[in-house]
């Protein structure tokens, strides 16, 4: 049995953000190195180096990988052009352009899965519902910092009338402030109405789509979360899963008038280390842009991904 491949240490490249989503399509079909190099056709250094994150493997290359484990030739075609366009210093778009994983799986409807509940299921959150991915955009250059989120979930009930929106906003270390609060608005995909559970740090409301949704529907919604002026953010943002969540891509553009000092890689730490001055996890550096974008996938129940880091002026431990 072959070395197993080192991890792919995020650092905002689209090339290495390329060689993750490579992975998890290898990981998805379930093959080794050896056995996704016979099945594509070319050697296992080959193969092993496209996935690698230090340069974008070859088109050929790729979409025999792509190909092997039967994944969408023509969106990771066209994903693959994207990169490339990206790497050239004179494009205008640069990785705004890019349209990464997940996509429909080929041969399946757009908007169609076929998993569901049982009849006698209750209906009732998360029962009919699961996340198939969440992509964020956190805004740090802002005069408040905010968040544009792309949800993307599958119904697994029929008729489902509303999803849950829930967001944690811990209070930044020595904030003694009496209010505290975030606003939520939706960008498209429904409305929201007040409800759930609602603590100091903790905000929910209900998205409620513009008509039912029917059992196997992909239903996609946008919102806006915002840090009321002169409230401190506390120096991180994660996703942490509470039911079954598929796909997480984080992107986090800081003020490059005042860069981190590190930024360090969260992925399926417990919730105490998301606190933590140093995690020691893997570092990252900004891109040019002062941009952050990190991808996960196979996430576990209760634990954090996403990003952490230490500000300007702060002292590092």
């Amino acid at each position: 049995m072959g070395r197993p491949q080192k991890p792919i240490v995020q650092d905002g490249s689209p090339v290495r953000l390329f060689a993750f989503w490579l992975r998890n399509l290898r990981d998805s079909a379930g093959f080794t190195l050896e056995q996704l190099a016979r099945r594509a056709e070319y050697g296992r250094t080959t193969v092993s180096d496209a996935m690698g994150g230090e340069k974008l493997p070859s088109r050929p290359v790729t979409l025999a990988i792509v190909g092997a484990c039967k994944g969408d030739v023509r969106r990771w075609s066209e994903y693959w052009a994207q990169v490339r366009r990206a790497l050239d210093p004179d494009c205008p778009d640069g990785v705004a352009g890019i349209d990464p994983p997940p996509w429909d799986p080929p041969g399946r409807p757009a908007g169609l899965h076929a998993e569901q509940c049982p009849p006698d299921c209750t209906r009732t959150e998360p029962h009919g519902w699961y996340t198939e991915s969440v992509a964020t955009l956190l805004r740090l250059d802002t005069p408040t910092p905010e968040a544009l989120e792309r949800r993307t979930v599958v119904t697994t009930c029929e008729g489902l009338t509303r999803i849950p929106v829930g967001v944690s906003v811990p209070r930044r270390a020595g904030d003694t402030r009496t209010e505290h609060g975030l606003e939520i608005s939706v960008v498209r995909g429904g409305r929201l109405e007040d409800g759930g559970p609602e603590y100091e740090s903790y905000f929910e409301r209900f998205l409620v789509p513009p008509d039912p949704l029917r059992a196997g529907t992909r239903h996609t919604y946008e919102v806006r979360l915002r840090i009321p002026p002169a409230q401190p953010m506390a120096p991180h943002f994660v996703h942490v899963p509470l039911t079954r969540s598929e796909h997480f891509r984080l992107r986090v553009r800081f003020d490059r008038a005042r860069m981190p000092r590190r930024v360090w890689r969260l992925a399926g730490v417990p919730t105490a280390v998301i606190y933590q001055q140093n995690p020691g996890t893997p570092s990252l550096e900004p891109d040019g842009r002062g941009v952050v974008d990190v991808g996960f996938a196979a996430m576990k129940v209760g634990y954090g991904y996403g990003l952490s880091w230490l500000e300007a002026g702060v002292a590092d431990q």
